[in-house]
Protein backbone atom coordinates (compact mmCIF):
# COMPACT_ATOMS: atom_id res chain seq x y z
CA UNK A 1 0.00 0.00 0.00
CA UNK A 2 2.89 2.40 0.70
CA UNK A 3 4.27 1.29 -2.57
CA UNK A 4 1.10 2.86 -3.80
CA UNK A 5 0.52 6.14 -1.93
CA UNK A 6 4.12 6.89 -3.35
CA UNK A 7 3.49 6.25 -6.59
CA UNK A 8 0.79 8.39 -6.48
CA UNK A 9 2.53 11.17 -4.54
CA UNK A 10 5.02 11.35 -7.44
CA UNK A 11 2.72 12.25 -10.02
CA UNK A 12 1.36 14.98 -7.55
CA UNK A 13 4.55 16.23 -5.84
CA UNK A 14 4.76 19.22 -8.85
CA UNK A 15 1.63 20.65 -8.39
CA UNK A 16 2.15 20.93 -4.55
CA UNK A 17 6.25 21.70 -4.69
CA UNK A 18 7.70 24.87 -2.70
CA UNK A 19 6.88 24.27 1.51
CA UNK A 20 7.81 26.54 3.08
CA UNK A 21 7.85 27.47 7.15
CA UNK A 22 4.70 27.81 9.41
CA UNK A 23 4.48 30.73 11.29
CA UNK A 24 1.43 30.44 13.51
CA UNK A 25 1.48 32.54 16.05
CA UNK A 26 -0.18 30.23 18.68
CA UNK A 27 2.75 30.58 21.57
CA UNK A 28 1.50 30.78 25.41
CA UNK A 29 -1.86 28.46 24.48
CA UNK A 30 -2.15 24.99 24.76
CA UNK A 31 -1.33 23.97 21.37
CA UNK A 32 2.67 25.35 21.49
CA UNK A 33 4.25 22.45 20.41
CA UNK A 34 7.03 21.86 18.56
CA UNK A 35 4.84 19.90 16.13
CA UNK A 36 2.50 22.61 15.37
CA UNK A 37 4.54 24.95 13.49
CA UNK A 38 5.42 22.43 10.58
CA UNK A 39 4.26 21.47 7.56
CA UNK A 40 2.71 17.93 7.84
CA UNK A 41 3.86 14.97 5.89
CA UNK A 42 0.72 13.50 3.61
CA UNK A 43 0.41 10.95 0.90
CA UNK A 44 -2.28 11.42 -2.00
CA UNK A 45 -4.72 8.67 -1.84
CA UNK A 46 -6.71 9.81 -5.10
CA UNK A 47 -6.33 12.40 -7.80
CA UNK A 48 -8.91 13.61 -10.19
CA UNK A 49 -10.66 16.69 -9.94
CA UNK A 50 -10.23 16.95 -6.33
CA UNK A 51 -7.22 15.01 -4.70
CA UNK A 52 -7.85 12.75 -1.16
CA UNK A 53 -5.06 12.81 0.99
CA UNK A 54 -4.06 11.95 4.46
CA UNK A 55 -1.95 14.37 6.47
CA UNK A 56 -0.24 13.59 9.56
CA UNK A 57 -1.51 15.58 12.83
CA UNK A 58 0.49 15.85 16.24
CA UNK A 59 1.04 12.43 18.38
CA UNK A 60 -1.93 10.65 19.71
CA UNK A 61 -1.46 7.95 21.69
CA UNK A 62 2.06 7.19 20.89
CA UNK A 63 1.81 7.77 17.04
CA UNK A 64 1.98 11.18 14.79
CA UNK A 65 -2.06 11.01 14.12
CA UNK A 66 -3.55 10.76 10.57
CA UNK A 67 -6.24 12.92 9.05
CA UNK A 68 -8.33 12.96 5.43
CA UNK A 69 -8.50 15.60 3.98
CA UNK A 70 -9.76 16.74 -0.10
CA UNK A 71 -7.75 19.59 -1.89
CA UNK A 72 -9.16 21.26 -4.61
CA UNK A 73 -7.64 24.57 -6.82
CA UNK A 74 -9.01 25.96 -10.13
CA UNK A 75 -5.53 23.61 -11.40
CA UNK A 76 -7.36 20.23 -9.82
CA UNK A 77 -11.06 20.95 -11.45
CA UNK A 78 -9.68 21.58 -14.52
CA UNK A 79 -6.79 19.26 -14.68
CA UNK A 80 -4.29 22.61 -16.09
CA UNK A 81 -1.91 22.89 -13.04
CA UNK A 82 -0.89 26.16 -14.84
CA UNK A 83 -4.47 28.01 -13.67
CA UNK A 84 -2.79 27.46 -9.96
CA UNK A 85 -0.30 30.99 -9.74
CA UNK A 86 -1.01 32.79 -6.57
CA UNK A 87 -4.31 31.52 -5.41
CA UNK A 88 -5.93 32.57 -2.36
CA UNK A 89 -6.28 29.66 0.09
CA UNK A 90 -9.57 29.00 2.52
CA UNK A 91 -9.51 26.78 5.15
CA UNK A 92 -13.05 24.45 5.52
CA UNK A 93 -14.27 22.90 9.02
CA UNK A 94 -17.02 20.74 8.94
CA UNK A 95 -19.46 20.15 12.10
CA UNK A 96 -20.62 17.38 14.57
CA UNK A 97 -21.25 13.97 12.50
CA UNK A 98 -19.63 15.90 9.09
CA UNK A 99 -17.01 14.95 7.92
CA UNK A 100 -14.27 15.70 4.53
CA UNK A 101 -16.66 17.02 2.19
CA UNK A 102 -15.93 16.87 -1.44
CA UNK A 103 -18.35 19.39 -2.78
CA UNK A 104 -17.36 21.94 0.11
CA UNK A 105 -14.13 22.38 -1.45
CA UNK A 106 -15.29 22.25 -5.04
CA UNK A 107 -17.59 25.09 -4.23
CA UNK A 108 -14.56 27.23 -3.78
CA UNK A 109 -12.35 26.25 -5.76
CA UNK A 110 -14.89 27.09 -8.82
CA UNK A 111 -14.86 30.65 -7.32
CA UNK A 112 -10.97 30.39 -7.58
CA UNK A 113 -9.32 29.51 -4.42
CA UNK A 114 -7.41 26.65 -3.52
CA UNK A 115 -9.27 24.80 -0.71
CA UNK A 116 -8.79 22.37 1.80
CA UNK A 117 -11.27 20.38 4.33
CA UNK A 118 -10.35 17.82 6.86
CA UNK A 119 -12.42 14.90 8.49
CA UNK A 120 -11.68 15.72 12.18
CA UNK A 121 -13.29 12.67 13.60
CA UNK A 122 -10.35 9.89 12.39
CA UNK A 123 -12.64 8.96 9.25
CA UNK A 124 -12.28 9.26 5.73
CA UNK A 125 -14.92 10.85 2.83
CA UNK A 126 -17.22 7.46 3.59
CA UNK A 127 -17.42 7.97 7.56
CA UNK A 128 -15.11 4.88 7.97
CA UNK A 129 -12.36 4.91 10.66
CA UNK A 130 -8.89 5.27 8.78
CA UNK A 131 -5.54 3.23 10.34
CA UNK A 132 -3.81 5.38 12.57
CA UNK A 133 -7.01 8.04 12.92
CA UNK A 134 -8.77 9.58 15.95
CA UNK A 135 -10.52 6.93 17.80
CA UNK A 136 -14.30 8.04 17.96
CA UNK A 137 -15.64 5.39 20.51
CA UNK A 138 -18.91 3.92 19.48
CA UNK A 139 -19.01 6.51 16.38
CA UNK A 140 -19.40 9.29 18.80
CA UNK A 141 -17.42 12.25 18.84
CA UNK A 142 -16.37 12.25 22.58
CA UNK A 143 -16.43 16.96 22.75
CA UNK A 144 -16.48 17.25 26.26
CA UNK A 145 -14.00 14.38 27.22
CA UNK A 146 -11.27 15.57 29.58
CA UNK A 147 -8.81 12.88 29.24
CA UNK A 148 -5.33 12.48 31.40
CA UNK A 149 -3.28 12.95 28.24
CA UNK A 150 -3.85 16.13 26.90
CA UNK A 151 -3.21 14.84 23.16
CA UNK A 152 -5.96 12.35 23.40
CA UNK A 153 -8.62 14.91 23.88
CA UNK A 154 -11.13 15.50 20.80
CA UNK A 155 -11.23 19.23 21.22
CA UNK A 156 -7.48 19.51 21.40
CA UNK A 157 -6.96 17.53 18.48
CA UNK A 158 -9.49 19.13 16.13
CA UNK A 159 -7.98 22.52 16.82
CA UNK A 160 -4.78 20.93 15.60
CA UNK A 161 -5.52 19.23 12.75
CA UNK A 162 -6.96 22.93 11.37
CA UNK A 163 -3.67 24.41 12.27
CA UNK A 164 -1.83 21.33 10.41
CA UNK A 165 -4.60 21.71 7.81
CA UNK A 166 -3.74 25.51 7.58
CA UNK A 167 0.05 24.69 7.36
CA UNK A 168 0.13 22.17 4.70
CA UNK A 169 -1.67 24.14 2.45
CA UNK A 170 0.13 27.48 2.58
CA UNK A 171 2.98 24.94 1.33
CA UNK A 172 1.40 24.12 -1.40
CA UNK A 173 2.99 25.25 -4.80
CA UNK A 174 0.82 28.01 -6.36
CA UNK A 175 -0.83 29.00 -3.29
CA UNK A 176 -0.10 32.44 -1.87
CA UNK A 177 0.53 31.86 2.05
CA UNK A 178 -0.12 35.39 2.85
CA UNK A 179 -3.68 35.22 1.31
CA UNK A 180 -5.62 32.63 3.49
CA UNK A 181 -9.19 32.36 4.92
CA UNK A 182 -11.65 30.27 7.64
CA UNK A 183 -14.42 29.10 7.60
CA UNK A 184 -16.16 26.66 9.81
CA UNK A 185 -19.77 25.14 10.36
CA UNK A 186 -21.49 24.33 13.51
CA UNK A 187 -18.34 22.78 15.62
CA UNK A 188 -16.27 23.54 13.07
CA UNK A 189 -17.64 27.35 13.81
CA UNK A 190 -17.09 26.81 17.46
CA UNK A 191 -13.01 25.34 16.22
CA UNK A 192 -12.90 28.85 13.83
CA UNK A 193 -13.86 30.95 17.12
CA UNK A 194 -11.40 29.50 18.88
CA UNK A 195 -8.91 29.29 16.10
CA UNK A 196 -9.45 33.42 15.11
CA UNK A 197 -7.55 33.74 18.68
CA UNK A 198 -5.00 31.73 18.02
CA UNK A 199 -3.94 31.66 14.64
CA UNK A 200 -3.75 35.10 13.29
CA UNK A 201 -2.24 34.27 9.80
CA UNK A 202 -5.80 34.07 8.36
CA UNK A 203 -6.89 37.24 7.13
CA UNK A 204 -10.73 36.64 7.39
CA UNK A 205 -12.79 34.08 9.51
CA UNK A 206 -16.18 33.41 9.13
CA UNK A 207 -17.66 30.75 12.12
CA UNK A 208 -21.05 29.86 10.70
CA UNK A 209 -23.22 29.04 13.53
CA UNK A 210 -21.21 28.36 16.55
CA UNK A 211 -19.85 30.66 18.92
CA UNK A 212 -19.07 30.46 22.89
CA UNK A 213 -20.09 30.50 26.20
CA UNK A 214 -21.25 27.27 25.88
CA UNK A 215 -21.21 26.77 29.31
CA UNK A 216 -23.90 29.79 29.67
CA UNK A 217 -26.95 29.42 27.37
CA UNK A 218 -26.37 26.73 24.28
CA UNK A 219 -27.51 22.97 23.17
CA UNK A 220 -24.60 22.12 24.49
CA UNK A 221 -24.65 23.16 28.07
CA UNK A 222 -26.70 20.11 28.96
CA UNK A 223 -23.42 17.97 28.23
CA UNK A 224 -21.02 20.11 29.76
CA UNK A 225 -23.31 19.64 32.88
CA UNK A 226 -22.87 15.86 32.85
CA UNK A 227 -18.93 16.11 34.04
CA UNK A 228 -17.59 16.69 36.64
CA UNK A 229 -17.44 20.07 38.27
CA UNK A 230 -13.47 19.86 38.07
CA UNK A 231 -13.50 18.18 34.36
CA UNK A 232 -16.36 21.31 33.13
CA UNK A 233 -14.03 23.62 34.40
CA UNK A 234 -11.04 22.18 32.57
CA UNK A 235 -13.06 21.68 28.63
CA UNK A 236 -14.52 25.54 29.36
CA UNK A 237 -10.96 26.78 30.54
CA UNK A 238 -9.16 24.89 27.31
CA UNK A 239 -11.59 25.05 24.43
CA UNK A 240 -14.50 27.74 24.65
CA UNK A 241 -14.31 30.17 22.08
CA UNK A 242 -14.76 33.06 24.67
CA UNK A 243 -11.72 32.43 25.83
CA UNK A 244 -9.21 32.84 22.45
CA UNK A 245 -11.64 35.01 20.15
CA UNK A 246 -11.12 38.76 21.82
CA UNK A 247 -7.22 38.26 20.97
CA UNK A 248 -8.64 37.55 17.12
CA UNK A 249 -6.71 40.54 15.07
CA UNK A 250 -8.37 39.63 11.64
CA UNK A 251 -12.09 40.63 10.68
CA UNK A 252 -14.52 38.09 11.40
CA UNK A 253 -17.96 37.75 10.14
CA UNK A 254 -20.77 35.82 12.45
CA UNK A 255 -23.52 33.78 10.46
CA UNK A 256 -26.43 32.15 12.00
CA UNK A 257 -30.14 31.79 12.45
CA UNK A 258 -32.09 33.61 15.19
CA UNK A 259 -33.88 30.03 16.48
CA UNK A 260 -30.83 27.91 15.98
CA UNK A 261 -31.20 24.72 18.17
CA UNK A 262 -27.77 24.74 19.05
CA UNK A 263 -26.33 28.36 19.39
CA UNK A 264 -28.24 31.03 21.45
CA UNK A 265 -28.50 34.39 20.87
CA UNK A 266 -27.64 35.54 24.38
CA UNK A 267 -24.00 33.67 24.13
CA UNK A 268 -23.76 34.87 20.65
CA UNK A 269 -24.23 38.24 21.24
CA UNK A 270 -21.44 37.97 23.94
CA UNK A 271 -19.44 36.32 22.05
CA UNK A 272 -19.01 38.81 19.01
CA UNK A 273 -18.88 41.57 21.45
CA UNK A 274 -15.69 40.01 22.16
CA UNK A 275 -14.53 40.84 19.02
CA UNK A 276 -13.52 44.19 17.66
CA UNK A 277 -13.35 43.97 13.73
CA UNK A 278 -16.83 42.25 13.52
CA UNK A 279 -19.67 41.83 11.13
CA UNK A 280 -23.01 40.11 11.44
CA UNK A 281 -25.49 38.38 9.39
CA UNK A 282 -28.06 36.81 11.39
CA UNK A 283 -30.90 35.88 9.48
CA UNK A 284 -34.76 34.71 10.37
CA UNK A 285 -35.13 31.52 9.86
CA UNK A 286 -32.18 29.85 8.91
CA UNK A 287 -31.76 26.37 8.97
CA UNK A 288 -29.03 24.13 10.56
CA UNK A 289 -27.12 21.88 8.49
CA UNK A 290 -24.20 21.71 6.50
CA UNK A 291 -25.47 23.03 2.96
CA UNK A 292 -27.74 25.68 4.77
CA UNK A 293 -24.77 27.30 6.59
CA UNK A 294 -21.91 26.77 3.21
CA UNK A 295 -24.49 28.11 1.17
CA UNK A 296 -24.76 31.62 2.47
CA UNK A 297 -23.33 33.55 -0.02
CA UNK A 298 -21.89 36.44 2.39
CA UNK A 299 -19.50 33.83 3.63
CA UNK A 300 -17.54 34.09 -0.09
CA UNK A 301 -18.13 38.39 -1.09
CA UNK A 302 -16.84 38.98 2.92
CA UNK A 303 -13.80 36.66 2.78
CA UNK A 304 -13.01 37.62 -0.82
CA UNK A 305 -13.38 41.50 -0.04
CA UNK A 306 -10.55 40.71 2.42
CA UNK A 307 -8.39 38.08 0.24
CA UNK A 308 -9.03 40.22 -3.56
CA UNK A 309 -9.98 43.49 -2.76
CA UNK A 310 -13.76 43.19 -4.12
CA UNK A 311 -16.92 45.10 -3.10
CA UNK A 312 -16.86 44.22 0.34
CA UNK A 313 -20.80 43.51 2.59
CA UNK A 314 -22.87 46.56 3.60
CA UNK A 315 -22.19 47.57 7.14
CA UNK A 316 -24.46 48.95 9.59
CA UNK A 317 -23.50 51.38 11.99
CA UNK A 318 -24.25 51.65 15.81
CA UNK A 319 -28.03 52.63 16.43
CA UNK A 320 -29.34 56.16 17.19
CA UNK A 321 -31.98 57.10 18.95
CA UNK A 322 -33.36 60.67 18.76
CA UNK A 323 -36.68 62.56 19.46
CA UNK A 324 -38.86 58.51 18.80
CA UNK A 325 -36.90 57.46 15.55
CA UNK A 326 -34.10 55.04 15.80
CA UNK A 327 -31.66 55.19 12.82
CA UNK A 328 -28.51 53.67 11.96
CA UNK A 329 -25.68 54.80 9.35
CA UNK A 330 -25.30 52.24 6.19
CA UNK A 331 -21.61 52.28 4.58
CA UNK A 332 -21.65 50.03 1.43
CA UNK A 333 -20.14 50.82 -1.95
CA UNK A 334 -22.71 48.62 -3.22
CA UNK A 335 -26.25 49.71 -3.38
CA UNK A 336 -28.46 48.66 -0.55
CA UNK A 337 -32.01 48.07 -2.06
CA UNK A 338 -33.85 47.12 1.57
CA UNK A 339 -33.65 47.34 5.46
CA UNK A 340 -35.76 45.36 7.83
CA UNK A 341 -36.57 45.29 11.22
CA UNK A 342 -36.44 42.08 12.78
CA UNK A 343 -38.23 41.00 15.68
CA UNK A 344 -39.75 39.35 18.29
CA UNK A 345 -42.74 39.86 21.19
CA UNK A 346 -41.81 36.18 22.63
CA UNK A 347 -41.13 36.24 26.45
CA UNK A 348 -40.36 32.65 26.30
CA UNK A 349 -37.24 31.80 28.42
CA UNK A 350 -36.43 29.30 25.23
CA UNK A 351 -34.93 31.59 23.11
CA UNK A 352 -34.57 29.48 20.20
CA UNK A 353 -38.68 29.08 20.56
CA UNK A 354 -39.87 32.29 20.25
CA UNK A 355 -41.23 33.80 17.24
CA UNK A 356 -39.49 36.11 14.86
CA UNK A 357 -40.89 38.95 12.58
CA UNK A 358 -40.04 41.18 10.21
CA UNK A 359 -41.12 44.32 8.53
CA UNK A 360 -39.42 46.38 5.76
CA UNK A 361 -38.21 49.53 6.69
CA UNK A 362 -37.41 53.17 5.47
CA UNK A 363 -33.52 53.71 3.82
CA UNK A 364 -33.21 57.43 2.86
CA UNK A 365 -29.79 59.38 2.82
CA UNK A 366 -27.14 56.05 3.49
CA UNK A 367 -29.74 55.59 6.80
CA UNK A 368 -32.25 52.63 7.87
CA UNK A 369 -34.89 54.98 9.88
CA UNK A 370 -37.86 53.15 11.83
CA UNK A 371 -40.34 55.16 14.94
CA UNK A 372 -39.59 53.56 18.32
CA UNK A 373 -39.87 49.72 18.46
CA UNK A 374 -42.88 49.19 20.34
CA UNK A 375 -42.38 47.84 23.80
CA UNK A 376 -43.71 44.59 23.39
CA UNK A 377 -40.62 44.01 21.12
CA UNK A 378 -38.05 41.31 23.50
CA UNK A 379 -35.27 41.44 21.02
CA UNK A 380 -34.78 43.14 18.14
CA UNK A 381 -32.05 44.10 15.23
CA UNK A 382 -31.92 46.09 12.00
CA UNK A 383 -30.67 44.36 8.49
CA UNK A 384 -30.34 45.69 5.14
CA UNK A 385 -29.88 43.54 1.40
CA UNK A 386 -27.71 45.07 -0.75
CA UNK A 387 -28.54 44.56 -4.62
CA UNK A 388 -26.67 40.85 -4.63
CA UNK A 389 -28.84 39.72 -2.25
CA UNK A 390 -26.57 39.75 0.37
CA UNK A 391 -27.88 39.98 4.01
CA UNK A 392 -26.19 41.89 7.14
CA UNK A 393 -27.26 43.13 10.53
CA UNK A 394 -27.01 45.42 13.15
CA UNK A 395 -26.18 44.42 16.94
CA UNK A 396 -29.03 42.74 18.24
CA UNK A 397 -30.96 44.90 20.73
CA UNK A 398 -32.76 43.28 24.17
CA UNK A 399 -35.91 45.35 24.78
CA UNK A 400 -36.36 43.84 27.98
CA UNK A 401 -34.74 41.91 30.45
CA UNK A 402 -34.72 38.45 28.96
Amino acid sequence: MLTRYNTILLIFVPLLLGLQKSNAQIRGSIWDTEGIYKVPDYKVLTKDSVIGIVYQGLNYKGHPKNIFAYYASPGTLSGDPSKDKNLPAVVLVHGGGGTAFKAWVMLWAKKGYAAIAMDLRGNDATKQHIAGGFEEPAGLTPYFTITQNLNEQWMYQAVADVIMAHNLIRSFKGVDSNRTALTGISWGGIISSVLAGIDNRYKAVVPVYGCGYLFQNSGMKKDLNTMDVESRAVWVRQYDPSRYIGKAKMPLLFVNGTNDGHFFLDSYAKTYQLVKNRNLSIKVGLKHNHSYGWGNEEIYYFINSYINGTEPLPKLGRIEIKKDQVTAKIKSIVPVEKAYLNYTTDTNQILKDRKWERKEVTIKDSKVSLPLVSDKITIWYLSVTDNRGLQVSGELNWAVVH
